[in-house]
């Protein structure tokens, strides 16, 4: 029973560190990492539009990965599909890698929690263990860098080839019949997911310095420097710091 107190003791103690930036912005990382995964994959969206009158005679869906090239737009009195929104210059990899970073990084930003809370005494006194936290850091860094510009040009791009004007002239019906829109696309979500892109970037990137500070490569430079001792050369025999050799005379002398 005390051995069991003791342990939840010490964790108690381990748990401090989510009072520090670097176990603080770990839980900021899960917690946006979520946010950038759910607006990313939640873009559902459609368009729709009227041909002659008639109300929705035209419409399409996309949604994550979102396959352009392979979302049908289609003539929904006979079901018959007209042509794809896109040909080329898919977004779908750029979709499926901001996806990859975000859940890699919650997954690795609970790794790093569960670390600090329950190896904390092991990742103190093992250097190999900020190394490899500032290693991880700094890949994911640059991971979510990348992933966030080539997703905020991948959203762009959504939103030009699903814009009601790309679609009216993709349908092939709009030539000699007058079209409206009925229903346009609603891009909150993946623009949103971008601004949480970026975020998560700006975390990962400030807690690398809050992680360097525990490698032994800023723990090396910061150690005071001991004073090495002087040796004594023959210049200083007369110096009143060097002690000066006494002479006793002796009786008879």
């Amino acid at each position: 029973m005390e051995a069991v107190q003791s342990k939840f003791a010490g964790m108690s103690n381990h748990l401090g560190i989510f009072k520090e930036p670097r176990g603080l912005i770990r839980i900021f990382q899960v917690i946006f990492a979520i946010l950038a995964i759910a607006t990313a994959c939640n873009g559902r969206s459609s368009v729709a539009l009227n041909v002659g009158g008639v109300t929705n005679a035209v419409t399409t869906t996309w949604s994550y990965p979102y396959k352009l090239a392979n979302t049908q737009v289609i003539r929904t009195s006979d079901r018959v599909v007209l042509s794809s929104i896109s040909t080329g210059n898919d977004p779908e990899s750029a979709a499926e890698f901001f996806v990859f970073t975000g859940s890699t990084s919650l997954i690795l930003s609970l790794a790093f929690i569960l670390l600090y809370v329950f190896m904390h005494e092991q990742y103190i006194n093992k250097d190999l263990y900020p190394v490899i936290d500032f290693t991880i850091t700094m890949i994911w860094t640059i991971f979510w860098i990348a992933g966030s510009s080539a997703w905020a040009q991948a959203v762009t791009s959504i939103r030009t080839q699903t814009a009601w004007e790309n679609i009216r002239q993709r349908s092939g019906l709009c030539q000699t019949t007058p079209c409206s829109y009925s229903v346009s696309g609603n891009y909150a979500n993946i623009i949103v997911s971008v601004i949480f892109g970026y975020l998560n970037f700006i975390l990962w990137a400030g807690s690398t310095w809050f992680i360097f500070k525990e490698t032994r490569f800023f723990k090396g430079r910061t150690l005071p420097q001991q004073p090495q001792p002087q040796p004594h050369t023959y210049s200083d025999m007369g110096s009143p710091t060097m002690p000066q050799p006494s002479y006793i005379r002796s009786p008879g002398q």
